[in-house]
């Protein structure tokens, strides 16, 4: 007792010398569970920490070039002068002169009117399309056809932008002339086509904000009597609308950036909008964009001025990318902008309005009696014609709108297999194309930029994902600002890496046109799909396995690479697959960083030469039908079947533990004997005493009688909801 005494007292009264702690004993003062540093951890940290600030300085490096680069148009023309004043027409440097009297000039007032102009027609026709067709996705199929229709959508987004280019030019270009238009290319057929390039994208990110939005929601609407069509439209939708604002915006950054579809089908045309010859000559005009105009000139510009000018164009693009990822998060953030404001309002009631209510209210205690619910419900449930009429209009909208998204996808499908089938007469191709290398040239060409480009990306992406789900503080400004940075990379118009790449590794560093300069552009383009892709990937991983690895004692560094990678791969390698199909797709950086020269890779790496896509520009280019447009579906089949496949094979990979027990041809055995046993003529009796059904309602609800009946419950629940809503109002304010 002594002894317990006076160490108590030591304690408190008198500084007792501190006792180390035995090394063996975990030190209950801080985290037990947390593992000590070791020089590997420091290391690798510092590894991952180097690898995000190099993805950081990129997007750094990339805008203060592109606008240092800019400098010299500005400063002979003038910010505004050369956004507004519409004329373009470059010319060498010494024909400028600064009254705009003679000479070059450089005014891009035309140019952004196009864009824009195309990118509204364009959304006129997306943005139902896919508001439409996703809610009836999302809230009337079932989930093995919600599956197969999203399946397609996502062909569709996987489709290369030449492929797109190719099937306007020899479709939808032919519909508007028969329209009036006097080309293949003008402004409609460009703002059709790009519609419907940025209709997946759109319809993927909008089908996705409706399926997170709660059960809960449905269920309640549904149980107040609320109709189907109300519930989706008045709460499905209303509940996802600034994740649906966001993907319309992600949709028109698509159609901002699109570069060589546009070449292909725009027209190009210097005059731009056509206002002399009346609406078909408007909206048949022969017009430029702003990343269009980068593409066909950066290679060829007239002077140190000209290429500023088009740097000053990339500079604009960037600008406008910087807004709409802006505009994305202050969207995304509405919810808690509207409660930040709605707890600073202050809601004033009249007391006075309420005195005026002549009603016997005899249960005040009660918030509603029975009669008052009752009549609540049924303003909610009656099966009004108006209801009715909104129902079947909503419906007729969704049904028509998805038929609309998979009939398309059935006619470029259906065209660019039946056209590159046909092209298979020209089996040559596949080793010589008009005097140079063929499909297998271009093919080796695509594989050795996928693996170049993959060498540099995935350890800078892999090192950013790690920082940003181990290292980093989530709310932190510096997290917040990778990200956004993140974004606005993926967002960006690959021609402003395109441009950047020509001009930093071919003309500053003298790289010849090459896989080696092409991969290090290419890696800039996909790094912000893999980081995401990646941290994606490591972010499923339980953090209970984690924390079990560091209650074993493994350091973090062990954790990371025994535990979470490894948990994490058929993710990574899911990323790494759909980076893959994104390097295939690309065009634009590839034309001018790897060159168009037709021929087989024997440098290796240092070789330069055309990639699928590449080749695929040229033969389109050409125009006219003929020979080179029938090799052009050829090559556009077999860079499709390679894109389709790694797309299979990522879904393969992310659903390998959804997989199910039956092998697919006994699947298909099932099918076709549920298809052959099926009885049509049960279904068709049914489906005609339905129909029959349907008549006599709606004959019933459009009688006079029926009509006057519903005005007259319509008034009485109106008049007593009133009252209800003043009665509450009241006690509100008394409270």
């Amino acid at each position: 007792m002594n002894k317990v005494h006076s160490t108590s007292k030591g304690l408190f009264h008198k500084k007792s010398k501190e006792v180390k702690p035995d090394k063996n004993e975990p030190d209950f003062k801080t985290n037990s569970s947390r593992p000590k540093r070791t020089p590997s951890e420091i290391g690798v940290k510092g590894i991952v920490y180097l690898l995000t600030l190099i993805v950081v300085a990129l997007l750094l490096i990339i805008l203060v070039f592109v606008a240092v680069k800019s400098g010299k148009i500005f400063n002979k023309e003038g910010f505004f002068k050369f956004i507004f004043v519409d004329r373009w027409q470059p010319g060498p440097d010494n024909s400028w002169s600064a009254d705009n009297t003679t000479g070059s000039y450089y005014g891009i007032g035309g140019i952004i009117a196009s864009t824009l102009l195309m990118m509204v027609i364009a959304l006129l026709f997306a943005v139902p399309l896919t508001l439409f067709s996703a809610l009836f996705i999302s809230e009337y199929m079932g989930k093995k056809t919600q599956k197969f229709v999203m399946g397609v959508i996502k062909l569709m987004a996987g489709i290369p932008s030449v492929v797109w280019g190719l099937f306007a030019i020899d479709q939808i270009g032919p519909m508007f002339m028969a329209m009036g238009a006097m080309t293949n290319g003008n402004l409609m057929t460009a703002s059709f086509t790009l519609s419907f390039m940025a209709l997946p994208t759109m319809l993927s990110l909008t089908y996705n904000a409706l399926q997170n939005v709660p059960d809960a929601y449905r269920y309640a609407s549904l149980g107040l009597g609320i109709s189907k069509e109300e519930t989706t439209f008045g709460i499905v939708r209303r509940s996802s609308t600034p994740k649906i604002v966001s993907a319309v915006i992600m949709g028109m950054a698509r159609v901002i950036g699109e570069t060589m579809a546009v070449i292909l089908i725009a027209g190009n045309s210097a005059a731009g909008l056509n206002t002399h010859d009346g609406f078909n000559g408007f909206i048949f005009s022969s017009v430029k964009t702003l990343a269009g105009t980068i593409g066909l000139e950066i290679l060829e510009n007239a002077g140190s001025l000209h290429e500023s000018a088009l740097f000053a164009i990339g500079l604009i693009l960037f600008i406008l990318v910087i807004i709409i990822n802006l505009v994305v998060l202050l969207v995304s953030n509405t919810d808690n902008i509207r409660k930040y404001f709605h707890n600073k309002k202050k809601v004033k009631v009249n007391p006075h309005r309420s005195a005026q209510i002549d009603v016997d209210v005899n249960n005040e205690n009660k918030a509603f009696n029975d009669y008052e619910l009752k009549t609540i419900v049924k303003a909610s449930a009656a099966n009004k014609t108006s209801k009715s009429v909104k129902s079947g209009i909503a419906l007729f909208f969704m049904w028509t709108s998805t038929i609309i998204v998979l009939a398309f996808a059935a006619w470029i499908f259906g065209v660019v297999i039946i056209k590159g089938l046909m092209g298979l007469k020209h089996i040559e191709a596949f080793v010589t194309v008009k005097g140079q290398a063929g499909i297998f040239a271009a093919l080796f060409t695509t594989i050795l930029l996928i693996i170049s480009t993959l060498i540099f990306a995935i350890p800078l992406a892999l090192g950013t994902a790690i920082y940003l789900t181990e290292y980093a503080n989530k709310k932190s400004f510096f997290t917040k600002l990778i990200r956004f940075m993140i974004n606005l990379l993926a967002s960006t118009p690959s021609i402003v890496f395109g441009i950047f790449g020509l001009s930093v590794f071919i003309i500053m560093f003298k790289l010849p046109m090459s896989i080696f300069a092409s991969s290090l552009t290419m890696a800039i383009v996909v790094i912000p799909m893999l980081t995401s892709n990646f941290e994606d990937a490591l972010s499923l991983v339980p953090n209970n396995i984690k924390e079990a690895g560091y209650g074993l004692g493994l350091s973090k560094v062990k954790v990371l690479f025994k535990i979470t990678i490894p948990n994490a791969m058929n993710g990574l390698v899911t990323g790494v697959i759909l980076g893959m199909a994104k390097i295939i797709g690309e065009t634009a950086p590839v034309y001018l960083t790897l060159g168009t020269a037709l021929r087989m890779p024997s440098e290796g790496f240092l070789a330069s030469g055309a990639t699928l896509t590449t080749e695929i520009y040229m033969l389109a280019s050409e125009g006219g039908g003929g020979e080179a447009t029938s090799i052009a579906f050829l090559f556009s089949l077999v860079t499709m079947i390679l894109v389709f496949f790694l797309n299979w094979l990522s879904g393969k990979m992310t659903n390998k533990k959804e997989t199910g027990s039956l092998k697919w041809y006994i699947k298909l055995k099932n099918w076709w004997s549920n298809l052959i046993h099926f009885d049509y003529a049960k279904w068709f009796k049914d489906g005609w005493n339905k129909f029959k059904n349907n008549c006599k309602i709606i004959r019933h609800k459009l009688s006079y009688k029926h009509l006057k009946e519903v005005h007259y419950e319509n008034k009485k629940r109106k008049k007593i909801i009133k009252i209800i809503e003043e009665r509450e109002e009241r006690r509100s304010y008394e409270d």
